[in-house]
């Protein structure tokens, strides 16, 4: 009886792959199951000594064959970065898309915290709480600290009402 496993097998065995190819797909849709990952990062992790110890080419073909949507993976790692910090709008996309956080496009980063349902003003609060437990501001010093391109990057209107609600 030919199972899909023996037909994927088959064909991957076809397509002039190896069991290193093979092995990474499995690593890499195992990944997928348990985090959202960006196609860099997902071979990034793949290749990772402390990863998947895949050599780049399998780690590549892994990713590449899992069959991902990167924008839904997205998605899911704005909400997973949301579940545990403050973040804004722009401040959201721009650690998505960074190279030491999500890596993933800007376009695959912005559907993502589009669709994240997120109310930026209470992210608003939730930063300046956050920064308040840390360190001590004025009020003026935290809504410029809330709005800053170094900072929160929150727009003016929502930094003000986080600071409002924070104190």
């Amino acid at each position: 009886m030919i199972t899909a496993v023996t037909m994927i097998s088959t064909t991957l065995a076809e397509a002039g792959t190896t069991n290193g190819d093979k092995e990474a797909l499995v690593a890499a849709k195992e990944y997928l199951s348990t985090q959202a990952f960006s196609l860099k990062g997902l071979i990034a992790q793949l290749d990772s000594p402390y990863g998947g110890q895949f050599t780049v080419a399998q780690a590549t073909y892994g990713a590449d064959h899992t069959g991902a949507n990167w924008y839904k993976e997205a998605l899911a790692s704005a909400k997973e970065y949301l579940s545990t910090q403050a973040f804004s709008l722009k401040g959201l996309i721009a650690q998505l898309d960074s190279p030491d956080g999500g890596q993933f496009t800007v376009a695959q980063a912005t559907y993502g915290v589009d669709h994240t349902g997120a109310n930026w003003y209470k992210e608003a609060v939730s930063a300046a709480k956050e920064y308040l437990s840390a360190q001590a501001f004025s009020r003026n010093g935290l809504i410029s600290q809330l709005d800053s391109p170094y900072g929160g990057q929150f727009t003016v209107a929502q930094a003000t009402y986080g600071v409002n609600k924070a104190y």
